[in-house]
């Protein structure tokens, strides 16, 4: 009932999962390094090998690997800093068989020291592709791992949430994962992967799922296991299952967020239990200090200094600042002493660091300041307000620009 009331028209059904899923932890480096610990049993022991090969070299809890990509696409082993030879070799494997450590078999973890997390799952892939970006290859790191193994590790909202959410956020975690298999492979490039492990695709975050909420561990991993193989359809295929941790009290169409085609079941609803007291992203507040929001700003869109900053109607259902719908409708415009720009809620959100599009915007004018109407009082910026009067400058120190969710 909880899925099917935010995916409108959609239902909760079983199906056949891919055996892994490939999950991008790590691209365009010149090298990675790892160690290992015990996890719950066993000497902390991680094995390298080569892809479908043989085996390369074997360490036990302590010691200290580092991978680094040879000129000719293949990849070199360091233990504990001293550089792995086999069979008088000292470059294995290729772009197309990378080097795989095993530790999950062994009951032990591997901490990825660029990515300062610990995994217990899965097997580890050190890959590597051609990119001028590193001169001849550059290196990325893939995680391999069953899909529910992979949603033991999503973090994406606390252990200690009531059962029916966890289950239903293990559903939609893995519908948004199998959907993502289906729509692109398992080989996007430059990651070589299904999902990202950030944000760009779901949060995940590996053994630290356990150890931030320990107490709440069990209630996680029965949620995940009490949902195997649940996703949710719609007219028979999987959706997109964008989705959040907090909306604010109502979500959103996805054209006025993303734009393109309206999708039947990503329609705007409310969302009253977003404002359960244990919930900190209900409402929340960002100021900047003019001279930052003015070189955020320029930042992103290149503007210069700020002159005028307007959020423009329509908003969405829900209220939020949507995509540019038209010259003078939806989005913001932004004029800047270099050029006037108009953009998305979701590229401003992105640019000055905000937690949502769902924002209001009052700029305080310091007591020494004009404000636009000679008052001082702060002011609300709505689609017919401006944050800034270019008739009236104004030292930038003297102002402050604060965002925030109502």
């Amino acid at each position: 009932n909880i899925l099917e009331h935010y995916y409108s028209g959609a239902q909760v059904s079983f199906a056949n999962m891919p055996a892994r899923v490939r999950v991008g932890l790590l691209e365009g480096r010149r090298s990675i390094s790892a160690t290992s610990s015990l996890f719950d049993s066993g000497k902390g022991q991680i094995v390298f090998k080569v892809a479908g090969g043989m085996r390369v070299a074997t360490g036990n809890a302590g010691a200290n690997w580092r991978v680094v990509p040879s000129p000719t696409g293949g990849l070199r082993l360091y233990k504990n800093g001293d550089r792995i030879t086999r069979d008088g070799k000292s470059v294995f494997g290729s772009p197309q068989r990378p080097l795989v450590a095993q530790y999950e078999r062994y009951h032990s973890l591997i901490r990825i020291t660029e990515k300062g997390r610990d995994y217990a799952f899965g097997r580890m892939n050190f890959g590597t592709y051609a990119s001028g970006s590193c001169g001849d290859y550059c290196l990325r790191l893939v995680l391999r791992i069953p899909m529910q193994e992979y949603l033991f590790g999503l973090g994406e909202v606390p252990s200690s949430w009531p059962q029916a959410s966890l289950r239903s956020q293990a559903i939609t975690g893995r519908t948004y994962a199998f959907q993502k298999v289906l729509r692109y492979g398992q080989h996007r490039y430059p990651c070589d992967c299904a999902v990202y492990d950030s944000t760009y695709d779901q949060a995940y975050i590996g053994d630290a799922k356990r150890t931030g909420s320990p107490s709440y561990w069990d209630d996680w991993m029965r949620a995940v296991t009490a949902t195997q193989s649940q996703v949710i359809l719609y007219d028979g295929a999987p959706i997109q299952a964008y989705y959040s941790s907090s909306s604010g009290g109502y979500t959103e169409n996805n054209e006025n967020v993303w734009g393109g085609t309206p999708l039947p079941y990503l329609r705007g609803v409310p969302d009253g239990p977003d404002a359960v007291g244990a919930n900190p992203n209900h409402t929340w507040s960002v100021s900047l200090g003019w001279r930052t929001f003015s070189a955020k700003l320029d930042a992103a869109f290149g503007t210069g200094a700020l002159q005028r900053f307007r959020l423009l109607k329509p908003f969405g259902v829900s209220g939020r600042v949507t995509v540019v719908k038209g010259p003078d409708r939806g989005g913001v415009r932004i004029v800047g002493a270099n050029r006037t720009v108009r953009a998305s809620g979701l590229s401003i959100q992105s640019a000055l660091g905000l937690k949502d599009t769902l924002f209001s915007v009052a700029i305080r004018y310091d007591g020494a300041a004009l404000s636009p109407d000679d008052s001082g009082r702060d002011r609300t910026m709505s689609a017919t307000s401006d944050a800034l009067s270019t008739a009236a400058p104004r030292p930038p120190w003297q102002t402050e620009a604060t965002f925030s969710r109502p």
